[in-house]
């Protein structure tokens, strides 16, 4: 079996963790900050996701930590709601869709890792600095006092600006910005529709808003509405990590949004934060394993957060990795089948969310209250039916409507 040097001790890192154990491989997680802290706002799982999530046997504990989402509703920019999609089980799902708090779903792997593979598994305050590999062996660097450590493989799950990325492709890190400005928050007290409900409303180039309820991950009886607004900016940014901003750096817009269901004003006040974060991803890159090192996540493949996959690809990437290093003798000759079966796949969700991923339904609402024809595929059918022709040819085009695991 072989023995995995993971670094990052992210959504990725640690679902590889479990996926390797589970396999009978050995791993180790090296993560560079020097305490693991459950971070961030809500995210959604979807169900390609959710089915590997309960393959690991977390099913429970995601059914203790999230909402369990059954419909997503789009509304114009006054607030009007336009379309209703069912999700999850509702959509005929045999698991369901996951709206959870990123340091909910952090922690249930952390603790998962900790019980399976024990207390010392993931090893903090261990900056990766580089690499260097045989045909036999790998062997990772860190910094400060701590001392390098030797694999049989190195999989790089330290994140958008990953040092193992930068090794590969040296001084071409190739951060891309859509010119799409986001703010997030998280708000009490405010339910949303039924609860059970998520939201998308407005359009980018002039207010857009994403909402739904997540449990608080240290009292998940008490529901919460965790939000993203978002405005095409003409300004450029250069950092690429949330930092924490005052309300008076959110557009007037989104302020002045005042819905039977939603009060923009008292959304952002109430806020317990407010981060804010330029869109951004990376062109997909020509290959992601090279000999006995790969990438996964968003190491190898950051994509635009509007069609909610980002953390989904990555748990699907460890699911496979894991499988063809389970299946496949030689390690190496693992590393490019997981490469050759999963970049390219990944590279077309890069590029659907680029076009608007689900957002199109927002667009497709602009037009269609303004008279427009969308497709001449779509002609001469209602406007529900066109909205949801245009979801089922995104769906399909990211395989979310099959396996994204088929060979």
């Amino acid at each position: 079996m072989s023995s995995v040097i993971i670094i990052g001790a992210g959504i990725g890192g640690l679902s590889l963790a479990l996926e390797l154990h589970l396999r009978g491989h050995r791993c180790q997680v090296y993560e560079a900050a020097p305490e693991i802290k459950a971070l961030g706002v809500g995210i959604n799982i979807q169900t390609y996701a959710a089915r590997e999530l309960h393959r690991l046997g977390l099913a429970s504990e995601l059914a203790a930590a999230a909402m369990q989402p059954l419909a997503i509703a789009y509304a114009d920019s006054s607030g009007q709601i336009m379309f209703r999609e069912p999700l999850g089980v509702n959509a005929g799902s045999p698991v369901p869709q996951y709206s959870i708090h990123r340091a909910a779903l952090h922690r249930i792997l952390l603790e998962a890792v900790a019980q399976r593979l024990g207390p010392d598994a993931i090893r903090p305050g261990h900056k990766c600095i580089g690499f260097h590999q045989t045909d036999a062996h790998v062997t990772a660097f860190f910094d400060g006092d701590n001392r390098p450590v030797t694999g049989d493989i190195l999989v790089g799950c330290d994140g958008i600006h990953s040092a193992i990325h930068q090794q590969l492709y040296p001084g071409t890190e190739g951060i891309r910005h859509s010119g799409v400005m986001m703010w997030r928050g998280i708000t009490r007290g405010m339910p949303l529709l039924d609860q059970r409900t998520m939201v998308r409303s407005g359009r980018i180039e002039t207010g857009k808003l994403v909402a739904y309820p997540v449990r608080d991950p240290d009292k998940p009886e008490e529901i919460v509405m965790n939000w993203v607004a978002e405005l095409q900016s003409n300004t450029h940014q250069t950092k690429d990590t949330y930092r924490r901003v005052e309300l008076s750096s959110v557009p007037d817009v989104f302020l002045n949004w005042k819905f039977d269901w939603l009060d923009g004003s008292a959304l952002l006040r109430n806020a317990e934060f407010i981060l804010e974060l330029p869109m951004s991803d990376r062109d997909p890159l020509p290959r992601w394993s090279h000999g006995r090192v790969t990438l996964l996540g968003d190491a190898a493949h950051p994509m635009y957060p509007v069609g909610s996959n980002g953390a989904g690809q990555a748990i699907v990437d460890a699911a496979v990795l894991a499988e063809f290093l389970d299946t496949v003798d030689d390690e190496i000759a693992a590393l490019r089948a997981y490469d050759d079966l999963r970049r390219p796949l990944t590279a077309e969700v890069v590029r659907c969310d680029r076009e608007g991923g689900p957002d199109i339904v927002l667009d497709a609402i602009h037009a269609l209250t303004n008279s427009e024809q969308l497709t001449q595929e779509t002609a001469g059918l209602s406007k529900e039916e066109q909205i949801a022709t245009l979801l089922r040819q995104y769906r399909s085009g990211i395989g979310l409507e099959g396996s994204m695991r088929e060979r």
